[in-house]
């Protein structure tokens, strides 16, 4: 039986909430809790792990990813401090967004704080993973006062590139996948193992294929047409990057004002996609605070997926030494779950 691609391999009975325990059961806490967060377009799916009635790290995922991108890591750091990993909007099992707008990095940054708002936390702990960090990291100097932590893997900053030219050729293409949005027609289909392969082939190999049945899960669904085949669930228009940029050196004042502790993991094999002196100017500023923290791994651009374990003890001492948050308020509502 699926439900958006997903095999349900029986109901899991959840034990009553106490919003007071965490009770997760064994089963969950290996791979997440079910979760979901109404907004004004739909809702926002992800999943829970570890601690359910404290205040968790907001976890985000990269660019056509989703939040399953981190069921290998958050397993081996999840025992003291809760992790919400969330689908972004058009990713996963999250609402895609309203015909007529632009996946743009202000809208994520703006769920940010929905989340904020809908959990009242006062303040706010970040993980992301690419996409996922620059967003954080954009969070983080504009609210410096309200983060409280912050984790960036594999990416630290949006990317400072030439947009002018290529701003009309973007707009043009969105229009494009607006419309077959618009016609409702079923998007390609595929076997499960061209499904597996395509997601291990993106950006050159970056997702080891052993693990890619991880990220399936929440991004096909059974075609109509053509049995036996899967196609895609995530936005189309999510192929069309950012028209907004971000000035280098405001990106550095802003890595200036940022004082909470600060861990980054670069992945050593993998380039920066922009001047690499960029992205040391703004970890330089980071660095005055002399909260920061900086680490290169081996690895590819999801390295925290491939061998979570390289990087799952670094972020272990990390939250031991640097993790000073209050986090008694802020844990699981009940309407969030999603009941089997």
């Amino acid at each position: 039986m699926f439900r958006r691609g997903v095999v349900l391999l029986g109901a899991i009975k959840k034990p009553k909430f106490e919003h007071s325990t965490n009770f997760q059961s064994s089963y969950e806490q290996l791979t997440g809790l079910e979760i979901k967060i109404p907004v004004p377009w739909g809702h926002i799916a992800g999943k829970w792990w570890g601690p359910t009635n404290i205040r968790p790290i907001l976890t985000t995922h990269g660019w056509q990813d989703n939040c399953d991108s981190f069921n290998r890591l958050l397993p081996l750091i999840s025992q003291d401090v809760g992790f919400l990993a969330v689908d972004w909007p058009g990713h996963g099992y999250s609402s895609h967004i309203p015909d007529g707008f632009y996946y743009h990095n202000t809208n994520y940054m703006l769920l940010i704080q929905r989340l904020v708002d809908y959990f009242k936390w006062s303040q706010v702990s970040l993980m992301g993973h690419s996409l996922g960090a620059s967003i954080s990291f954009l969070y983080t100097i504009i609210n410096p006062q309200n983060v409280d932590l912050l984790i960036c893997l594999e990416n630290i900053k949006p990317l400072t590139e030439d947009i002018i030219t290529t701003n009309s050729e973007r707009i043009a293409k969105f229009l494009h996948y607006e419309k077959l949005r618009r016609q409702n027609t079923e998007p390609h289909a595929y076997t499960m193992e061209e499904i597996k392969r395509k997601i291990a082939s993106f950006l050159d190999g970056s997702v080891a294929y052993e693990h890619s049945h991880h990220l399936v899960e929440r991004s096909v669904a059974p075609s109509k047409s053509h049995p036996g085949k899967y196609c895609f669930t995530r936005d189309p228009r999510l192929k069309v990057l950012d028209l907004v940029n971000w000035r280098q050196k405001d990106l550095v004042l802003g890595a200036r004002r940022v004082r909470c502790p600060v861990f980054i993991a670069k992945a050593t094999g993998v380039s920066y996609f922009e001047e690499e002196n960029n992205v040391h100017e703004v970890v330089d500023a980071l660095k005055e605070s002399g909260n920061c923290e900086h680490h290169l791994l081996e690895g590819t651009h999801h390295f925290h997926f491939n061998n979570p374990e390289a990087v799952a003890g670094l972020i272990k001492k990390f939250l031991k030494q640097r993790d000073r948050s209050d986090r008694s308020v802020g844990g699981i509502k009940e309407e969030m779950i999603v009941y089997s």
